[in-house]
């Protein structure tokens, strides 16, 4: 009897230890400037019931008392806590998070956050420009608090500005300023400059990330190397887009037209016509028109001189065979035979009138 009430006290002592809920885990810091979240994960499979989740915190040098931590976040569900108003940027602490769901609790995570040494420091932000002939004026927005107040409340800070052409982002150059606006002095006018500027302290040993880079041209009259080379450009289009149309009609004209067997006969002088410069290639063209327009005129000059001696052929002989006719008539001596002739030579007295 005496053993059985000895063994109950230990059987629940085991199920609860069994039963307790595990801590969270990956435990981390999101800390920048004065911002302060604590983030966890939590394996949810682990239950079958709703996880709530307790964080609090305490002075470094008072972790051992359990009265001393005030309660930050308490029956969340989220796993983050923001700690950003309560935490100063000089202290040391102890921040803990626990799980918690239907009267079982688990082990509390522990977690040393000492803001100055591990918060990070945030960029400059609203970087602005103010260009000039051979200068650029940089102004811009200093890292600030949770409380909208500049970072340089609660450290000493400096920055650091990097410029560069844009074309030669290999030499950079670099100014540091103690206050949130600069003058970069002297530049080349009419250059287009890339910047970008971030924040240090060294009595902390911080650096923050440098700005997104930006780029601006500076003011003033173009170099006369720029101007020499534009109208350059300018005239060498003016000059190859006419010469380009002049040889597009060239080509059109040679592949559309026949030309007559007289200039292919002399393929040395057409050739060499067709292959004049450019400056010439016009010209060539018209004098290959010219010719061949002259060509086809002579040679139907040519075929309507022949046709005109053919008619006077046939014409002559229809002449004599009339005056044949005539005599026939006279004499009172008339045959088939003639009949026939006289009716073949008005026949072909019409066909050279039909083809003239």
């Amino acid at each position: 009897m005496k053993l059985r009430l000895f063994a109950w006290p230990v059987f629940l002592l085991a199920y609860t230890v069994f039963a307790a809920l595990p801590r969270p885990y990956n435990v981390r810091m999101d800390a920048v400037n004065t911002r302060y979240i604590m983030k966890w994960d939590w394996n949810h499979s682990m239950a079958n019931h709703n996880i709530t989740f307790t964080a609090q915190f305490t002075f470094s040098h008072k972790q051992s008392d359990e009265r001393s931590y005030t309660g930050m976040c308490i029956g969340i569900t989220e796993e983050r806590c923001d700690f950003s108003r309560e935490l100063a940027y000089m202290g040391s602490y102890i921040l803990r998070v626990r799980a918690e769901g239907r009267g079982q609790m688990s082990d509390w995570y522990r977690l040393e956050f000492v803001p100055d040494e591990h918060a990070d420091l945030g960029p400059p932000s609203h970087v602005a420009f103010d260009p000039g002939d051979t200068m650029l004026t940089v102004s811009f927005r200093e890292p600030m608090t949770e409380q909208n107040t500049p970072m340089r409340s609660v450290l000493d800070m400096f920055f650091s500005l990097q410029y560069w052409e844009k074309h030669s982002p290999s030499k950079k150059q670099e100014k540091v300023f103690d206050s949130t606006e600069g003058t970069l002095f002297p530049l080349k006018p009419w250059t287009e400059y890339c910047l970008q500027v971030n924040a240090f302290s060294k009595l902390y040993n911080k650096t923050s990330p440098y700005t997104q880079q930006q780029c601006v041209r500076t003011l003033g009259y173009s170099p006369l190397w720029k101007v020499l080379l534009a109208l350059l450009g300018c005239v060498a289009l003016m000059t190859t887009v006419p010469v380009y149309r002049c040889h597009k009609k060239r080509k059109s004209l040679v592949s559309k037209h026949t030309f007559p067997s007289s200039i292919l006969h002399n393929t040395q002088d057409t050739i060499s016509l067709l292959l004049l410069p450019q400056e010439e290639s016009c010209v060539a063209t018209v004098v290959v028109a010219v010719q061949v327009e002259q060509t086809s005129q002579g040679q139907q000059q040519q075929v309507k001189g022949q046709g005109d001696v053919e008619a006077e052929q046939d014409s002559g002989s229809s002449s004599i065979q009339r005056g044949q006719g005539s005599s026939s008539q006279d004499s009172g001596i008339y045959s088939g035979e003639d009949s026939g002739k006289k009716s073949a030579g008005s026949t072909t007295t019409s066909q050279p009138k039909e083809t003239h």
